[in-house]
């Protein structure tokens, strides 16, 4: 909707600013606190790159690839190519950026504490805000996401997605009635933007059933069920005659060009 700009690297992974960021500054320089007001909001975006970095870092230990971080109006992003391969990966992928958050407020707090400093107190609450807020259990933010995960050990992705979403919508409907009844105009505006990303996980896990197919299973998405298996390929036999086996392991591949020549890399 809004162009980005990349602005660097951190730990090898781009970081863009989208425009809806810029406006958020300019918006809260002329009606909000002026440059006091823009200090804090770099302050909490900063600690936002951090909590990003945490997902990335660990999407990518996981053979998860990550082709950046996204700030914008709403907060940060780590965009990852690929999807975890099992409810375990996902868990940890989830858990990852509230955990540097949490880890940092408990550190600005502690320095607080020891130094006096105003500026460490407030780099620690805005810390432990984001930490609390991203563990809210609504898809598509951090608590959604391991909500989703936990469910899909006992239950298939889909429904596992449609349960979580549920949850997702009814604390939405809360965001509505905190903000209208306390005045809290920003959780107002979240709320339709994250009906319609909780809505969009649900559409995509019915789209990617089949490939998430063992989720929740040991051997995560490598391991497809007889029934994915036989809408894949028409037949849960073995083409080859060989009978049919349960593990199927999916490869991808990529196409690239290397002095001149055209190369095949496995993905995965």
């Amino acid at each position: 909707m809004f162009k980005s700009w990349r602005v660097g690297r951190v730990l090898g992974f781009p970081v863009e600013i989208n425009l809806s960021f810029v406006l958020l500054l300019a918006f809260v320089l002329l009606t909000w606190g002026g440059l006091a007001g823009v200090f804090i909001v770099l302050l909490s975006f900063a600690s936002v790159l951090l909590h990003e970095l945490g997902h990335a870092l660990v999407a990518r230990r996981l053979g998860v690839r990550v082709s950046g971080i996204e700030l914008s109006f709403f907060g940060g992003a780590a965009k990852m190519e690929n999807l975890p391969r099992s409810s375990t990966h996902e868990i940890a992928i989830a858990a990852a950026g509230p955990a540097v958050s949490l880890m940092l407020g408990g550190a600005g707090l502690g320095i607080a504490a020891l130094t006096g400093l105003s500026f460490f107190a407030l780099l620690g609450w805005i810390n432990l805000v984001i930490a609390g807020f991203n563990l809210i259990p609504a898809l598509p933010m951090d608590g959604g996401r391991i909500l989703r995960a936990a469910l899909a050990y006992r239950m298939d992705y889909v429904k596992a997605t449609d349960l979580a979403v549920t949850v997702a919508r009814v604390v939405t409907i809360g965001f509505v009635v905190l903000g209208l009844a306390y005045g809290i105009w920003t959780l107002v505006l979240l709320a339709p933007f994250l009906w319609m990303m909780s809505t969009a996980e649900r559409e995509h896990a019915r789209a990617m059933a089949d490939e998430f197919a063992g989720y929740g299973q040991p051997g995560g998405v490598e391991v497809l069920g007889r029934n994915a298996f036989a809408r894949r390929h028409g037949s849960a036999e073995d083409p080859f005659g060989r009978g049919y086996s349960p593990l199927v392991r999916i490869r991808r591949f990529a196409i690239r060009q290397r002095n001149g020549r055209m190369v095949i890399e496995a993905l995965d």
